[in-house]
Order: C-alpha cells, then sequence, then structure tokens
C-alpha cells in the first residue's frame, strides 16, 4: 500500500471516529430526564389530573392537565433538561394559584416511554398535544386563551410548537439563543456542537417565523444561560416582543420574583 493510500485509509478513520463521536454526544450526552412515576397528589396538586394521548407515532404519553378558572388561559407548558416531570410542572404553581390553567406532556423517551428523546420527536409530540387538548381537558379551549410557555430547554420545543400553531402569546422563560453555546459551554470550549446533523434545538433562528406577541424573562444573575444568551434571542424575535430580566433573576427562581404576575399583566394588555 502506499503513503497516499495509508493516508486515505487514516483520513476515512479519523472522519468516521469524529461521525461516530457525534453520533454517540447526540444520543446519549445532550439529556439527563429522570423518570418520574409520581402523581399530580404527590407534589401538592390535587386539583390535577393525568391523561395520556397518542403522538404522531401512535404511541401514548401520559400529561398532567389542570383546568383554568372561568375564562382565564391555559397555559401550555415544555419543562426543561436535568429535570423531573413532577417537579416542573410543580414550578407553575404560581400560575394555577392565580387561576391560569397548566397542561404539560412528558417528553418520549424521558421515563422508558415509547420512542428516543429528541428534538424532533419532541415537536411532533408538542403539535399532538395542542392538538388534542380540547379532548383531554373536555372543553374546547380557543387558541386566544392559550398560552404557550418553555422553560430552558422547553423554550425550543415551545418555539417549535408556536412556528406552528396559533395562540395568544409566547413565553420563554431562561431560554437560551442556541443549543450549540449551551453545549460548548459545558464542554469546556470543545465545540463538537458545531458537527451536530440533529439535536441543533437553534430558538433564535426558529423564532423569527412565530407570528404572536412575545415575553422573553431572564434573569441576571442565570449562571447556566447568560443573560446576552437571551438579549440575542430577544434581538432575533419578531415584534411584538418584550424583555423582562429579574436584576436578583437566576435560572430556576424567576416564578419567586413575580413572573406569574408578570405574565398576567403581559396577557392582560395584548390586543383584542
Amino acid at each position: 500500500m502506499s503513503i497516499f493510500q495509508i493516508g486515505i485509509v487514516i483520513i476515512i478513520a479519523l472522519l468516521g471516529a469524529v461521525i461516530g463521536g457525534v453520533a454517540v454526544f447526540q444520543n446519549t450526552a445532550i439529556y439527563r430526564f429522570t423518570p418520574e412515576p409520581g402523581t399530580p397528589e404527590d407534589y401538592g396538586l390535587p386539583g390535577m389530573k393525568e391523561v395520556t394521548f397518542a403522538n404522531e407515532d401512535g404511541a401514548q404519553l401520559r400529561a398532567w392537565i389542570a383546568m383554568p378558572d372561568g375564562d382565564a388561559p391555559m397555559v401550555i407548558s415544555f419543562y426543561g433538561n436535568f429535570t423531573q416531570f413532577g417537579p416542573s410542572v410543580q414550578h407553575l404553581t404560581p400560575l394555577m394559584q392565580l387561576g391560569y390553567g397548566v397542561a404539560m406532556m412528558e417528553y418520549r423517551g424521558s421515563d422508558g416511554s415509547a420512542g428516543s428523546v429528541g428534538e424532533a420527536g419532541f415537536a411532533q409530540d408538542a403539535r399532538a398535544f395542542y392538538d388534542q387538548l380540547d379532548r383531554l381537558a373536555g372543553v374546547p379551549i380557543p387558541a386566544e386563551r392559550r398560552i404557550l410557555h418553555g422553560f430552558s430547554l422547553g423554550s425550543s420545543i415551545a418555539t417549535h410548537l408556536a412556528a406552528t400553531r396559533d395562540a395568544a402569546a409566547l413565553v420563554l422563560e431562561s431560554s437560551f439563543d442556541s443549543l450549540c453555546r449551551f453545549q460548548t459551554r459545558r464542554l469546556r470550549g470543545v465545540p463538537m456542537c458545531r458537527l451536530m446533523w440533529r439535536e441543533r434545538h437553534d430558538v433564535r433562528d426558529r423564532i423569527v417565523d412565530v407570528d404572536m406577541s412575545i415575553l422573553i424573562a431572564h434573569g441576571a444573575q442565570d449562571t447556566a444561560i447568560p443573560l446576552p444568551w437571551a438579549q440575542a434571542l430577544f434581538d432575533a424575535a419578531p415584534d411584538p416582543k418584550t424583555f423582562k430580566v429579574y436584576d436578583k433573576g437566576t435560572h430556576t427562581s424567576l416564578f419567586d420574583l413575580g413572573l406569574a404576575e408578570d405574565i398576567t399583566r403581559f396577557y392582560d394588555a395584548l390586543p383584542d
């Protein structure tokens, strides 16, 4: 074998190793969801009910739903990474205390359910959940009384949905503009995410397709997702949009600092 041929073999082997490494990273290193066997009652949420719905693949996924008071809006929420389903629903208790309805689905593959975790699957399931919500709730909930909400990673799923379905507003809490920036920081500068062909979660690119009012809320003390990343997302978002910064806010503390009340003011000020 000539030196040239040996070089070609080495290059092919290196490319294969890189592609394999990226594939493994996408499949195993991005998502960390702890299985959640609990019920709403276990989290002090007796007014919620557990339901199941069929996703676009026909698999059954579970969701928890709390009905709104009267004509109050329903918040369709998507939770973050490195967490559990139950505590993520509990995170929205301040909204329920103000009379809002809350609906949250569990991500495919996060608790051993059918399907593998991944951006495309999450987006498909969000559409199915949105489309079946009237049946699951037992009453019609018009688009003008639906608020799409995403926390952290869930902001990507909420923005996916907002680009394809109607709602009164999109609320993004502690959101990044691109998962690549988060992963590069997490991997201490290793730019593996730049080679990923899926699991992109490029919220900044997708938000330009959203045609509804947008509220982006972020904590100035957020050490997981720095404030400039949220600013970049806000800059890319189309009008009408609002940027709310909480000077003492961390990644998870915005509801403790009045986010529920700010969502209420934002919703009440929406045009008819």
